[in-house]
């Protein structure tokens, strides 16, 4: 039993760091940082990668004049690494501040999927995501807040307290467990009294996924409830009927054992929770009999 608690417990350790970096390292090589001039006038801005082609969802406003020369880098605000974007034929409502643009040379890009907005998602966190105006070190900026509403508004803008300056507006805004896109910085409402920033406004992307060919995410964004809803053979599980898969990967959530029954007759009896290609296992054996047990997986979020 000794060998069965050190694994558990170490299983538990893991578990409890949260999402990989795997997932955060997905994000820095989609996010964009964005250039625009015409004459005089640049406009700097942010976007994300939606497609292997290289389509670029952004704001409209950073790409202010359809005759602007557009130039565009990855992870990194650096003008001296950007290359050329094109402007998109979509066609959102014109008064939607929202556009696409795609990197003109072609190859393969890693891209954001998204996820649609639900009612019962109220409050829930996310992660903004922009290139801050005058930003020394070229990285990108990340803020924490919450869906303050999912419910548009005339505009078709919905608020959050995640906040946002200058340069981050077109930039992604992301889940909490970072598996979709959910949102672009649009800007902020100021009080016409004080100046003070009332909220700031995100545009829901999954409002426009049609238009722009968007790709819907494969792993959820939000679950209703912190707990998994494990498959009913789980409830009663013996070593007999061999590995079970339990449906949640390791950058979702965690799992840990809640019981085991049975004798334990030999130095490799065991019940144990493993990780088998990134997705959590409920495994054991008994050479000279059964051993049981149950578990509980809970989401990240």
């Amino acid at each position: 039993m000794k060998g069965y608690v050190s694994l558990l417990l170490s299983i538990a350790a893991i578990s409890l760091l949260g999402p990989t970096f795997a997932s955060a390292a997905a994000v820095e090589r989609t996010i964009v940082y964005i250039e625009c001039a015409l004459g005089e006038r640049t406009s700097r801005g942010t976007g994300v990668v939606v497609s292997p082609q290289g389509h670029i969802l952004t704001a409209k406003h950073v790409i202010f004049d359809p005759n602007a020369r557009c130039q565009a880098s990855i992870g990194v605000a650096d003008p001296n690494s950007a290359r050329l974007v094109i402007r998109q034929p979509a066609n959102p409502p014109n008064e939607v501040d929202v556009a696409l643009i795609r990197f003109a040379d072609q190859q393969q890009y890693e891209y954001m999927r998204f996820c649609s907005l639900e009612d019962w998602m109220i409050r829930r966190k996310i992660f903004v995501a922009g290139f801050p105006a005058g930003t020394e070190t070229g990285s990108p900026s990340f803020r924490e807040g919450v869906l303050s509403t999912v419910f548009p508004n005339q505009r078709g803008l919905i608020e959050t307290d995640g906040q946002t300056i200058a340069g981050m507006s077109g930039g992604p805004v992301f889940s909490n467990n970072l598996a979709g896109l959910v949102g672009l910085v649009i800007g902020a409402k100021f009080d016409p009294g004080t100046g003070l920033v009332n909220n700031y406004a995100i545009l829901p992307v999954s409002d426009y996924a049609a238009i722009f060919n968007l790709t819907v995410s494969d792993v959820p964004c939000y679950h209703r409830g912190n707990e998994v809803e494990l498959p009913a053979g789980l409830a009663h599980w013996t070593s007999d009927s061999g590995p079970k898969k339990l449906g949640v990967r390791v950058e979702q959530g965690f799992c840990f054992l809640t019981s085991i029954g049975g004798m334990f007759n030999g130095p490799n009896a065991r019940v144990s929770i493993e990780v088998d290609n990134g997705e959590y296992v409920l495994s054991g054996v008994n050479p000279t009999g059964q051993v049981g047990a149950s578990v509980r997986c809970i989401w990240y979020d």
